[in-house]
This record gives structure tokens, C-alpha cells and sequence, in this order.
């Protein structure tokens, strides 16, 4: 692949800055997120929302397994300007084609293999149209940050929750939701943000053919290796339901899948700074990557700790106030979901300083070892603690993922554990920058 003649994929505008975006997106996102949550915990039961769950999960892995890894890929060689926006389109159309083509014949197995849902007539068939529309979305946004286009990428990131919640809703006023009216709206309501994500590329960027073999071989080679770690990962975060459904039944999968998107909650400010980080150096050099990373790593475990603390302090309260009585049995696994959520956030900064260097497989391989160790506690704990269980399983799991990526850390970088892990006291004044960086960024809006 030949560099391409555009413009450089260097982030523009301040670090700090860049992450504010992030951050005011993803709180906006996760609280449009949160309110779809409630509208399908208290329309649909425990019970229900356990197999709206359920079918999520399975329509969310046929993306990480179909995609190939293909917006992994689009980051990485866009952010390095190896490849064009229009060339990254091209390739994500060539394996969304092939992805369409594959989920059409896998919803035929999947509806003879997931016979027990068959009862509340989940409509499997949609999952051809949620797959590829996700795969073309993260395609989509993967350019816009790969060229540092961060204010777009947040429009389009939101427009999705939003997407959601309007669908969600629009039916509730309309009919009410049932599980099948619910699968519909939710599958449905990645089509607007696909196509918003295409209007924010603008036609130069829209793609003109399929890909060459070319561009597809290389894009896809490293886009496996990057999304083996996102896979596997994904697994991570999404197999336990299923073995709760196996060790409990369904309405404990409505109380886990509570607990659980309560608590990746707590990942806005991580997910904030790796989406900035990650592109920053990756487009950047060696000597910028290993003084930035361990400042943005402790910090990061630092305040997604104590958000954690403070969260698990009001949760008996919040959540039966919210979501209703029938979902106190999620006030517990979210408490001991918290641990791992936090380690998880030093994970997730440490893994984009690993796959800046190049080096995808490491970050597979440990979120594999990480799989193996929550497969293991699952099977452990669910018996005897059920939904309780599942969480502390995830915790124990997460813990050994921030040591694994860690000891990666040190050996790729040479530099010291304590200081990706530990906070300091000398780290206080970037916590002034930060907040006067946003008050400027929302007095700017305020004024325009």
C-alpha cells in the first residue's frame, strides 16, 4: 500500500481538548443509552429483557466474527495515512458484501439452534440487516477518527443511542413493547446512523468499487489480528450471560444484563481517553508514546476508581428507584462488577499504547488467557452464587487482564509498572488543565 496524497491524520487541536469531545459524547451517549435501558427493564420484565439481551449479544458477536476486524484495521492504516478515507470505505464495503451473505445463511441455523426462544417469536431474520448496517456504522466512524475528525465522530457516536431510544420509544407511544417489537426497533435503528456516518464522510470519501486484493489482503491480515483481541474480549464481556441463562434462567439474565451495562458505565472516561490516545500514538512516535502513556494510565485507573466507590454507595438506592423492585437482585452483581471495571480501565489504556506499536496479537493474547480464566471462574461460581456469581467471576478475570497488559507495557515501552499503575501527588495540576480545557470548550459552545 502506498501512502495516500491527503492531508495528515494527526489529531488536530489539543490532546486534552480531543478527549473533552470524547467525553461530553460519551456521557451524552451513555445517557441516552441508560434511558433505553430502563424503557426495556420496566416494558419488558426480567424475563424479557433477559432474551432482548440475549439476542443483542448473539447479533453483536456475528459483527465481531463477520467484520474481520475491518475498523481495527481502518484506524491503524488511515491514522498512519497508509490508505486513503475513500480506499478504508471500499475495503469495509468488499467485507460487508461477504458479511451479509454469511449472516443470511446463519440465521437459518440460528433459528433452529435457538429453538427455546422460539416461544417469544424473536425475529432472527434482522439480524441480516443489523450486521452489516454495524459493520458500515464502525467503518464509518473508524475514518472519521482515524483522520482526527473527532467532532464528527462524536455526532455520529451519539446519533446511535439516540437512534435507538427514538425507536424504542416511538413504539412504546405507538403499540407498547413486546420482546419482538423490541428486537425489530433495536435492530432497525442502525440504519439512520449508517447513513449519517456516510453524509459526515462526504462523497469524496464514499467508495467506487470493491476493494482490490491489494488493499483487502493487508487490511484484513492486520484487521484479524486487531479484532482476535475485540473478539475474544467481547467474549469476555458477553459469554457469561449465556452461562447464566445455561446455570440460571433467563429472568437472571435480565438482572445481569442490568448490572452489566450499569457498569461498563463506569468505562465513559476510559473509553473518553483510549479513543484519543490510541490514534494520538499511533500517529505519533516512540518518545511521545511512552511519556504519555503512564501519566494517562494512572490517572485514568485513579478516576475510575473512585467513580466506581461512589457509585457502589448509592446503587442499593438507584437502581430499584430506576429500573424498579423487581431488579434488586441487580444491586449485588453490579457491586461486584466494580473491581474489574476499574482494572478493566487501566486495560483498556495500556491496550492502545500496545496496538500503536504495531503489536495486536499481544492484546490478543491476553485478552485469551483473560477468556480462560473467566470461563473458569464462571463455571466455578455461577452454581453456587448464580447472577452474584457471574459478576465476581468478571472481576477476578479483569484483575489478572490490567497485570497481564502491564508486564506487556513493561516489556514492549522498558518503563516501570508503578508509574502506569500509581497515582501522584505531582499529577494534580493536570487535573486543573483538564477542567479548565472543558469549562473552555463549554463556554465556547455557549457562546456560538
Amino acid at each position: 500500500m502506498t501512502r495516500p496524497s491527503e492531508g495528515p491524520a494527526a489529531t488536530p487541536g489539543g490532546f486534552l481538548f480531543n478527549v473533552n469531545l470524547v467525553f461530553i459524547a460519551t456521557v451524552a451517549g451513555y445517557g441516552l443509552a441508560f434511558f433505553s435501558s430502563v424503557i426495556l427493564a420496566r416494558t419488558l420484565g426480567d424475563e424479557g429483557r433477559g432474551v432482548t439481551a440475549l439476542y443483542q449479544a448473539a447479533v453483536t458477536l456475528g459483527f465481531a466474527f463477520l467484520s474481520l476486524g475491518i475498523a481495527t484495521a481502518l484506524v491503524y492504516y488511515v491514522a498512519r495515512r497508509e490508505i486513503s478515507g475513500r480506499q478504508a470505505m471500499e475495503a469495509s464495503l468488499s467485507i460487508t458484501l461477504a458479511a451479509t451473505l454469511v449472516t443470511a445463511i446463519a440465521v437459518a441455523v440460528a433459528g433452529r439452534a435457538f429453538g427455546g426462544l422460539n416461544e417469544e417469536s424473536v425475529p432472527f431474520w434482522l439480524a441480516v440487516i443489523a450486521v452489516p448496517a454495524i459493520i458500515q456504522f464502525r467503518a464509518a466512524e473508524a475514518v472519521l477518527r482515524a483522520q482526527g475528525r473527532f467532532g464528527a465522530m462524536n455526532l455520529l457516536e451519539v446519533s446511535l443511542p439516540l437512534s435507538i431510544l427514538l425507536c424504542l420509544g416511538a413504539v412504546e407511544l405507538a403499540q407498547g413493547l413486546t420482546i419482538r417489537s423490541a428486537v425489530v426497533a433495536w435492530s432497525l435503528a442502525f440504519l439512520p446512523p449508517f447513513a449519517f456516518g456516510y453524509a459526515l464522510l462526504g462523497p469524496s470519501q464514499w467508495p467506487r468499487r470493491l476493494a482490490s486484493p491489494s488493499l483487502l489482503s493487508p487490511t484484513i491480515r492486520f484487521g484479524v489480528q486487531g479484532q482476535l483481541s475485540n473478539l475474544i474480549q467481547l467474549l469476555n464481556y458477553r459469554l457469561d450471560s449465556f452461562l447464566v441463562l445455561a446455570f440460571v434462567d433467563k429472568a437472571g439474565v435480565g438482572l445481569y444484563a442490568v448490572a452489566v451495562s450499569l457498569s461498563e458505565g463506569m468505562w465513559f472516561i476510559a473509553n473518553s481517553v483510549s479513543v484519543v490516545l490510541l490514534t494520538h500514538l499511533t500517529a505519533g512516535d516512540e518518545e511521545n508514546a511512552l511519556r504519555m502513556t503512564p501519566i494517562v494510565c494512572r490517572n485514568t485507573l485513579l478516576v475510575t476508581a473512585l467513580a466506581s466507590l461512589g457509585a457502589a454507595a448509592v446503587s442499593p438506592f438507584i437502581i430499584p428507584a430506576v429500573f424498579g423492585t423487581e431488579f434488586d437482585g441487580s444491586v449485588l452483581p453490579f457491586v461486584f462488577l466494580l473491581p474489574g471495571t476499574a482494572a478493566l480501565a487501566g486495560t483498556k489504556i495500556l491496550a492502545a499504547y500496545v496496538f500503536s506499536r504495531g503489536r495486536p496479537l499481544i492484546n490478543a493474547q491476553i485478552a485469551f488467557v483473560t477468556l480462560v480464566i473467566t470461563i473458569a471462574c464462571d463455571l466455578l461460581l455461577i452454581p453456587r452464587f448464580e447472577v452474584t456469581g457471574a459478576a465476581a467471576a468478571s472481576s477476578i478475570a479483569y484483575s489478572f487482564s490490567l497485570a497481564l497488559s502491564a508486564l506487556a507495557y513493561r516489556r514492549l515501552s522498558g518503563g516501570s509498572i508503578a508509574d502506569a499503575l500509581l497515582p501522584r501527588l505531582s499529577d494534580a495540576p493536570r487535573y486543573v488543565e483538564g477542567v479548565r480545557s472543558l469549562a473552555a470548550h463549554v463556554g465556547a459552545g455557549g457562546r456560538s
